[in-house]
This record gives structure tokens, C-alpha cells and sequence, in this order.
């Protein structure tokens, strides 16, 4: 019988035959205290903070794609829609979906230095205080709970109306934000009064402190434009201490085992074979998609999965790249009944600079759905096994986000004042997929099922949500003075107030796409723990969108930030 040192090196067999061997065979990029693998949001975040405690740590962050600070597109919102697709996106492709007719969607993540803090629309959003609660309830620790991250989000936050609510907003930090109406006293949209007052008739209340932990009503639009101009993290955020490594593709985490069966990681391997020798730790923040990919090419993954392509076994966990969630959405376009009057872009009057400086709507609208329809969705969602959680049924809980925007956004209409576009989003989807590796080469992206649009709680928020849009555009005295129609896409039937459940179910299935906020495939508490240290692996941590247990309403930035920064105090707490 193997003794416990035995069945360690032979799980190890084949990954490396030793470190030094290893080394001495590909050049070594050096020896470093800390590496951070993914130069994007997070990365970035944590690698600042701890060259900023202390600058004799020598920390290295190592990005897969290139520094595109000189990138005009990277600088404003008009860029932002060149890059999705671009070189500086991974563009991933995900099997034919089930749920959408079997559509093949695409998954955007940044493959940039400041990763989606460069290709994002620059919203910022925080989650209920209910979500970030259930968080902590779920793991067992508080640090993860609305209160608990609330000093981490202001600490990134300088906030023009920090005053107003200095408990939850921050004033010193290096984002700036503001509303979209206070950002230029120019930047006035015809519209604003409008789309509120249709709001208002379908029973909806303002709700000024949005940021503030609840956020279901009508809330001001929040962003991270400073006077229209993107602020990434890689620039937000001090890099001047911190050894950047661009264009570097990671392989792999070498894991190093003891006598007594304990495990550590002690090397990064990149794809072209130069490994990085490091002293303290390694933090993944490579983000939803790359980060359990490396986590399997390190040997930490589903056994069976692993073994079929070669890798050898360190640790047996099935959860990495489980658990996978996304906000889903439906975009529609809207014909406007005068488009002289200039209330879109390539209208009138929208040669105005001001009007671009950022996404042009006002208002992100928050809703939850009724107790009726959302318990005979739960009941269904139960008995076909899928996801049955109770906390669904606070009433404060906010299900479904909805925009206008003053603009077709991409849609294939004429840009010429005549059309509006609307998102509505899930904010807590049920619906679970995940990814697998297809090979064991860091160059082949994985194969990714977000099975998107699955439970019936899903689906009945989302047309819940669509009949809420088409009835206050269509249907209130506000929204019917200026919106004539809604444009329905080449091949699909336009839809009414009047229409049925099946038919706007049938148009979310051959039009829904998600909102490029996907994370949950190293979840806590299945593959991390609450100081985000993966499971039965010393010295490797994971600090992205991977982590997030359960979905948190709002857009993904503001929470991410958050998470970053308590991330890189709790790293420099247990040096």
C-alpha cells in the first residue's frame, strides 16, 4: 500500500520531473514575490495595491494580450463599439444553445492590459445588498456580505455625490464617477422626462440612493466616463511599481507537493516554455473563462476530464468550470413617432459634443417580478431538479434591469434620429452552464455551454420584463406620444403590448444575447474559500468574476472593483 508521500509523487509524475530540471531546460523569467495572471480589471487592482503598501515587493503581472493605452479606440464610447471583436477581445464562441434555437453566441473578454475596463460601456452598477448578502450567507463569511465589501467599494469610488451618502459612497479613490445628467450641463437628452414619466405611469417610484443597497425603482444612471474618457484599470489604478509582462500567454501553475501530501503552487509556466519562480503567492485573475481553463491545465479539475487529455491529476475538484452564469438580454429597437425632433442620435442637434461623452440614456430601471409568477416558476424549476433557492422571494428582490437608450445601438437601422433601443436584462439569472477543456494546449479556447435561458424562473422574468418595456413604450400616455413601434428584426414579427407570453418568449429565443457579464466557474466555496485561496492549494489564489457564488444584480465593474480591493488586503494580511 502507497504510504501518502508515495500516492503525492505519483500524482505529481509527469507534471514536472523538479523544478530546478525544469528550469534549467526553459530560460526563467526570474524570481518574483508575487505574479498576477490576467492584466485585467482585478489584476490590475490587486497588483497596485500591494506594490503601493510596499514598494520593495517585487510584484510581476503578467497579461496575455498587449498595452493598448495608445489606442484611440480604447479612449472614448465611440471606440467601444469597434472593440468588441476585435484584437483586443478573446471573441469566444460558445456551442449551439439549446434554449435559443441553437444559436452560437459570442463570449467577450478582454485581451488587453485593463481587460473589460477596456471594452466595457463604462456603467457602473452595484448589486441589491441582498445579493452581496446572500454571498456571504451561502460561504459563511461576512467580508463577502453588502456590509462587509461596502468599504472596498468606496475605497475605489471617487463619487461627485460622496457627500450625500458618505456611508456608502467614496470620495478619495481613483474612479471617478457621476451620474450621467451631472456629467456636463450640456449632456440634456429630450427624452429624459419621457422615458421617466412612462416609468412612473406603470407604478414606479425614483429611487435616488440606488447606490445605496436597494436598488429596484428608477434609478439615475451611474458611470465611470471622466468627461468622456475611459478610465481602465491599468491606468486608474498606479502600475508604476509593478512589472508588466504583455503579449505573455500562461500555460500553467506548477504545484509542488511536501513529504506530508501538502500541496503548493510554486511556478508559472507560459506557453512559450520560460517559467516565473515565485517567492509568496500566485493570484488568478484571468477571469471567468481563462481562469479555470488554467486551473485544469495546472491539473486542478475534473479527474476524469483532466486525465482524458493528458493531464496529470493534482487535485480531483469537478466544480472548476461549473456554475457558469451570465446577465441574459433582450435588445429591441424602436421607430419614434417624430425623428425631426431630435431625441436620437443623427437626429438634430446631436452634433453637440457633450451627447457622446458617454452611452446616451439616463435612467437604469430595476424590477422585480409578481410573487404569483414567480412561485409557479420556482415549483417547476424544483421538480425538474434545477435550481431552487428561497431567498428568490423577498419582494425587494430586483429581477430584471431595463434601459433606454436614446440611440439603435448597433441595431441594422438607419442612424438618422428615427430609432431608440431598449435592453432588458436578467439580474439574477438560475440558469447554470460551464465550460471543459477541449485540449491540453493554453492556445485552444475551451468549450463553453452557458446554457443560457434554462430554468423557468429565468424565462418568466425575462418576458415578464420584455411586457413591461412594450407596455410603458406603447402603452402610457408618456411613451405613446413618442414611440411609434417597436422595429422588429429582419424575419421576426414585431411585438405589441398585446403580446402573448409565447410570442415574446419565442422572440427572446431567436434574439436574446447575453450582456458579456459572465462569471461563476471558480466559485467560492466549491473551488476557493473565503479568503479566495483555492482549495488544497497553498500559495494560489483566484480574484476575479470566477469566484462570484451566486449572481449580483447591477453591471459587474463596480462589484469587481470592490472585490479587487479587499482581494489585495487580505493577501498583504497574510504575508
Amino acid at each position: 500500500m502507497l504510504s501518502k508521500s508515495e500516492k503525492l509523487q505519483s500524482t505529481l509524475k509527469g507534471l514536472v520531473p523538479s523544478t530546478l530540471a525544469s528550469s534549467k531546460v526553459h530560460p526563467s523569467v526570474g524570481e518574483v514575490d508575487y505574479v498576477i495572471i490576467g492584466g485585467g480589471l482585478t489584476g490590475c487592482v490587486i497588483a497596485s495595491r500591494l506594490s503601493q503598501h510596499d514598494p520593495n515587493l517585487q510584484v510581476l503581472l503578467v497579461e496575455a494580450g498587449i498595452d493598448a493605452s495608445e489606442n484611440p479606440l480604447t479612449k472614448d464610447i465611440g471606440g467601444a463599439f469597434a472593440l468588441a471583436g476585435s484584437d483586443l477581445d478573446y471573441n469566444y464562441k460558445t456551442s449551439p444553445q439549446t434554449n435559443t434555437n441553437d444559436r452560437v453566441h459570442t463570449a467577450t473578454a478582454g485581451k488587453v492590459l485593463g481587460g473589460g475596463s477596456i471594452l466595457n460601456y463604462g456603467l457602473w452598477l452595484r448589486g441589491d445588498a441582498r445579493d452581496y448578502d446572500q454571498w456571504a450567507k451561502l460561504v459563511g463569511d461576512e467580508r463577502w456580505s453588502y456590509k462587509g465589501l461596502l468599504p472596498y467599494f468606496k475605497k475605489s469610488e471617487n463619487h461627485v455625490k460622496a457627500k450625500q451618502a458618505p456611508e456608502h459612497r467614496g470620495s478619495d479613490g481613483p474612479i471617478r464617477i457621476t451620474s450621467v445628467f451631472e456629467s456636463d450641463p450640456k449632456r440634456r437628452y429630450g427624452l429624459r422626462e419621457p422615458v421617466k414619466a412612462a416609468w412612473e405611469e406603470m407604478g414606479l417610484q425614483e429611487n435616488p440612493r440606488a447606490d445605496c443597497g436597494s436598488i429596484q425603482g428608477i434609478c439615475e444612471s451611474l458611470e465611470n466616463w471622466d468627461e468622456g474618457k475611459r478610465q481602465p484599470s491599468n491606468l486608474a489604478y498606479c502600475l508604476e511599481n509593478v512589472r508588466v509582462l504583455t503579449s505573455a500567454v500562461v500555460h500553467k501553475v506548477i504545484i509542488t507537493g511536501d513529504p506530508d501530501g501538502n500541496l503548493k503552487a510554486s511556478n508559472v509556466v507560459l506557453a512559450d516554455g520560460r517559467q516565473i519562480q515565485v517567492r509568496k503567492e500566485i493570484i488568478l485573475s484571468a477571469g471567468t473563462i481563462k481562469t479555470p481553463q488554467i486551473l485544469m491545465l495546472s491539473g486542478i479539475g475534473p479527474a476524469g476530464l483532466l486525465s482524458g487529455q493528458g493531464i496529470p491529476v493534482v487535485k480531483d475538484n469537478a466544480e472548476v468550470g461549473n456554475n457558469y452564469f451570465d446577465h441574459f438580454a433582450l435588445f429591441q429597437t424602436w421607430k419614434l413617432c417624430n425623428p425631426e425632433k431630435g431625441f436620437s442620435t443623427g437626429g438634430p442637434g446631436w452634433d453637440e459634443p457633450a451627447l457622446s461623452k458617454g452611452l446616451p440614456f439616463d435612467w437604469t430601471v430595476n424590477e422585480g417580478i409578481p410573487s404569483s409568477l414567480l412561485r409557479s416558476a420556482m415549483r417547476m424549476d424544483a421538480a425538474n431538479g434545477k435550481m431552487n433557492d428561497e431567498s428568490l422571494m423577498d419582494p425587494a428582490k430586483a429581477f430584471v434591469e431595463t434601459m433606454v437608450f436614446y440611440s439603435p445601438v448597433g441595431a441594422p437601422v438607419p442612424v438618422d434620429g428615427s430609432y431608440i433601443a431598449t435592453s432588458t436584462m436578467l439580474l439574477v439569472p438560475t440558469s447554470r452552464g460551464s465550460l471543459q477543456l477541449v485540449s491540453s494546449s493554453p492556445e485552444d479556447p475551451p468549450a463553453i455551454d452557458p446554457n443560457f435561458y434554462d430554468t423557468k424562473v429565468d424565462r418568466t422574468a425575462l418576458i415578464h420584463g420584455v411586457r413591461r418595456v412594450l407596455r410603458a413604450l406603447l402603452q402610457t400616455t408618456s411613451g405613446n406620444e413618442y414611440v411609434e413601434r417597436e422595429e422588429a428584426p429582419e424575419g421576426m414579427p414585431s411585438l405589441s403590448a398585446d403580446s402573448s407570453d409565447a410570442e415574446i418568449d419565442a422572440r427572446i429565443r431567436m434574439a436574446g444575447v447575453s450582456h458579456a457579464h459572465a462569471a461563476g466557474t471558480a466559485a467560492m466555496g466549491k473551488v476557493v474559500d473565503s479568503h479566495l485561496r483555492v482549495l488544497g492549494i497553498a500559495g494560489l489564489r483566484v480574484a476575479d468574476a470566477s469566484i462570484l457564488p451566486v449572481a449580483i444584480g447591477g453591471h459587474p465593474q463596480a462589484t469587481l472593483y470592490g472585490l479587487a480591493e479587499q482581494a489585495a488586503e487580505m493577501i498583504l494580511q497574510d504575508r
